[in-house]
Order: structure tokens, then sequence, then C-alpha cells
């Protein structure tokens, strides 16, 4: 996908995240890994094979979507609405889009996503006088520790996925007042959810509102939840099928390693193409530094992997 996150707080970055720097064998820049690293990757064994002069013994297709980091809606998943003929049930699909730091690990599987906004409305005064208010970030801050104890009641382990347990994260929080002496009002913050498939996402949910409303209750302020993103697992690749065996024989090909498949807490488009009825598996080389400041992508996986690549397409 062609798309990246935002940088972050610049101060954490040694550069600036959009000037590629290359030091050594790393090259580091927003995005370089998520996921231009894949996008290079796969032009790069096109290239290789078109430069040996050897035909290919399978069509060869490059997808580059955007809009992967917010859902992929005008991405791939408008691409399989509009244009769904592309995309053969016997094609060999893979996302290179998430992996390990040696290549061994074949993503077969991706947890539901759900993303919650609570939003914690208290009453806005002085902070002189906090009797006169309620304040929403005192609010939001009880809830967010009261929040943990939906770890408890969705403590299931699934080893197929890395990590093995439903994860539920407090992440974004929204601005509120700009000056330090006005309690706020109002307060606005997010939680990643990312749940084995075994739990339907709609009880994850009711959880959350059941815990507002306690922590709602307990300090009389109001606390609305709603949904701000919501992906339900796609069915699971099998681990006995075509793309995965064919990739774990190039794998094995290129760097004498035996893959594995495995499932993830992160999403990709590898998703939408399942519930397309289309086997995907998703694959690269990673040192796993997406979405963190001073980003990077290691130039000999990216030779690795394009070497992968090309021997799938070269393989009977």
């Amino acid at each position: 996908h062609s798309d990246i996150v935002p940088p972050g707080d610049l101060s954490l970055w040694q550069s600036d995240p959009y000037q590629v720097r290359v030091e050594g064998e790393k090259i580091y820049g927003r995005g370089v890994e998520d996921n231009q690293h894949g996008i290079v990757s796969s032009i790069l064994a096109v290239r290789a094979i078109i430069d040996s002069g050897l035909k290919p013994l399978r069509p060869i297709g490059i997808a580059i979507v955007a809009d992967e980091e917010t859902g992929s809606r005008y991405g791939l998943c408008y691409l399989l609405e509009k244009r769904r003929e592309l995309f053969r049930d016997t094609d060999l699909i893979v996302v290179p889009d998430g992996g390990n730091e040696t290549g061994t690990m074949i993503e077969v599987a991706e947890k539901s996503i759900l993303w919650v906004r609570f939003t914690v409305l208290g009453k806005q005064c002085h902070a002189s006088t906090p009797h006169k208010g309620k304040n929403s970030l005192t609010a939001a801050a009880r809830l967010i520790v009261a929040l943990e104890k939906i770890r408890e009641n969705f403590d299931e382990r699934d080893e197929l996925f890395s990590p093995p347990i439903s994860t539920f994260e407090p992440t974004k929080m929204e601005a509120n007042v700009e000056n330090v002496n006005t309690i706020p009002g109002k307060d606005v913050f997010y939680m990643d959810c990312r749940i084995l498939p075994r739990f339907e996402v709609e009880t994850v949910l009711e959880r959350c509102r059941e815990i507002a409303g306690e922590v709602g209750e307990s300090l009389s302020v109001e606390i609305k939840v709603d949904i701000a993103h919501k992906e339900d697992a796609a069915p699971p690749t099998a681990a006995d099928a075509p793309v995965v065996k064919s990739l774990s024989r190039a794998i094995r090909l290129v760097t004498g390693r035996e893959a594995r498949p495995m499932g993830i807490g992160g999403g990709t488009v590898a998703a939408f193409f399942r519930k397309a009825g289309l086997p995907a598996a998703v694959w690269c080389t990673s040192p796993d530094t997406a979405h963190q400041p001073n980003e990077y992508c290691l130039i000999p996986d990216i030779l690795t992997d394009a070497k992968v690549f090309a021997a799938m397409a070269m393989e009977a």
C-alpha cells in the first residue's frame, strides 16, 4: 500500500522522517518499512525476471493501493468491488506487509479490529472552583484504568497468533482546553482492540459500554461510546493453501529457512482478499519498526524478498 501513517512526535526522530536517509544497510524514513519495502521488493522481482530474459511460468501482477491505514474503503475494497475480474481463484496472492526479522513467519490469519471512541462530557469551569464543574479529564482517566477489566473478561489464548491474546490499548486522546487554569468539560479518547476471532466484536463493545456506564454513574458525568472503526476477522487462509506452500518453498530455496503459518493482531489488506474468497498470505522480512520513530528497513531484506517473489513466479 502506498499510504503511510503520520510521523508522530518529530522530536523522537533523529532525522527528517520525510527525507530518506541511508546509513549502512538501513534505510530510514516514515513508511520505508510500512509499506515501501514491499512495493520496492515486488517491483525488483519483476524487473529481475524481465532483465534475465526468462519467461515466468505464471502471470505476474502487482496491485499498489491506497487507504490501507484507514480502512481500505478507497483502496483494495474499491478495487475488489469494481475490478474483481483482475483476481482469479487460482492466483497466489502475497501481501508483503508483515513478517519477522528472519522471514520465517507466513501470516494466514488476523484478529478482529475494533476502534472504540469514548466521549466524556462533564462541566467546564475555572480550575480554582472545581466544585462548580465536573472534570471530564479526571473521569476519562478513571475510565481508562477501569477498562483494564476488559482484559480479564476476554483472556483466552490462541497460540496460532502472535501475541496469542486479545489486546485492548487506549491510544489517541483529542485535545481539550487550551489553557492550564480551566477544568475541561469534554474529553475524547480512543481504544484500539485486536480481538481473537473466537470472540464477537459486539460483545466487547457491550462490555465497554457497561464499564463506561459504571464510571459515568459514579462520577455523575455522561460517557458516550461509539465505533470509530470495525473490521470482523476474515476466514483464515488454510495452512496448506497453494499460496502458503509455494511461498514456503520459495523461502526455503532462497534462504534455506523453514517458514511456518501464523496469525497476527495487525490488520492488512489480506483480510479483504480472504473475505472475497481469495486465499492470501502476508509475508516479508521485516525488522518490525512500522509506526515507530526512526522507522527503517534493511536493503538486504528488500533484495531477499525480491528473490523469493521471483522464485514463486518461476515455479511451475
